[in-house]
């Protein structure tokens, strides 16, 4: 992590971009073709990390964002209250560097730009930032609750980058007792993923191709875009709750096999997640 003797603020050519989740790896980061100009350990008062960035059932449940302490009432568990505040890396970036991790990110297809005040965690990393900087990041646009587990292959990611930031002891110890998608194990529940991934799993390579294709200069993603990625992922997550999950177990990580899950939902919680996503293609 760089170091200078020189505080770096917002200007009209850099901006601070947060990264708590796969970009704190630097080796994830910079597969994106972007190296930061400075970096420092950062913490945001009053927001959590938050798994519950959908993703493919079965295969990738969910992907993490992070949203204010207070604004959830369902979501991983009953102790939402005592998670630590999310901590992670400030990259300092060009605009145009960040316009490249906002189009990488979808371009608001499933995160949000957001702009939130953050901490330094330590005297040293505030030697950049000051006592308080503006960074911006990218909070939740659309959420699945309860939010799924996250894949191992995603938590070895964010884990990997969270040593090599050395954050404190105590949030990559939470990091590591976040609980993981494990996949169906039994004959049946094998099947039905295998079903469900052959299925779906083209079509969510169409649409990360589209996406990708039609990011403007600016990272954004065109409207109409937005509105065919949001559907799609409603009709992947519609497909699971009422045909697949009832047979061969929720791909979300909560049941890891037909019958066998206590955060298995019923008739009417479902019904009520469908309209609830339903809704939620419109809100763009």
């Amino acid at each position: 992590m760089e170091k200078t003797n020189v505080i770096c603020r917002h200007s009209d050519h850099h901006v601070w971009y947060f990264a708590y989740g796969s970009n704190m790896s630097s080796k994830k980061f910079s597969s994106r073709g972007i190296v930061p100009l400075a970096s420092a350990r950062v913490r945001i008062p009053g927001w959590i990390l938050a798994c519950n960035i959908p993703g493919l059932p079965y295969s990738e449940p969910s992907f993490a964002s992070i949203v204010p302490r207070n604004s959830t009432v369902q979501g991983r568990h009953s102790s939402i209250q005592s998670d630590p505040d999310v901590l992670g890396v400030a990259y300092l970036l060009t605009r145009k560097q960040y316009a490249l991790v906002l189009g990488s990110e979808g371009g608001g297809t499933a995160y949000e730009d957001i702009e939130v005040d953050a901490i330094p965690i330590d005297l040293e990393d505030g030697q950049l930032t000051g006592p308080k900087v503006s960074v911006k990041t990218l909070g939740t646009a659309i959420e699945r609750k309860p939010w799924p587990k996250t894949s191992k292959r995603y938590m070895e990611i964010v884990l990997e980058g969270s040593r090599e930031l050395r954050l404190p002891g105590d949030y990559q110890k939470f990091l590591e007792h976040l609980p993981i998608y494990v996949p169906p194990q039994s004959a049946r529940g094998k099947a039905g993923a295998a079903v469900f991934l052959a299925l779906w799993g083209p079509v969510m390579t169409i649409m990360e191709k589209v996406t990708k294709a039609t990011i403007y200069d600016s990272g954004a993603a065109p409207f109409w875009v937005i509105v065919f990625v949001r559907f799609m992922m409603w009709m992947i997550w519609f497909t699971h709750d009422v045909f697949f999950a009832p047979l061969f177990g929720s791909g979300d990580g909560w049941s890891e096999d037909a019958g066998t899950s206590s955060w298995r939902q019923t008739d009417e919680e479902r019904q009520a997640l469908v309209e609830k996503e339903a809704s939620s293609i419109l809100d763009v």
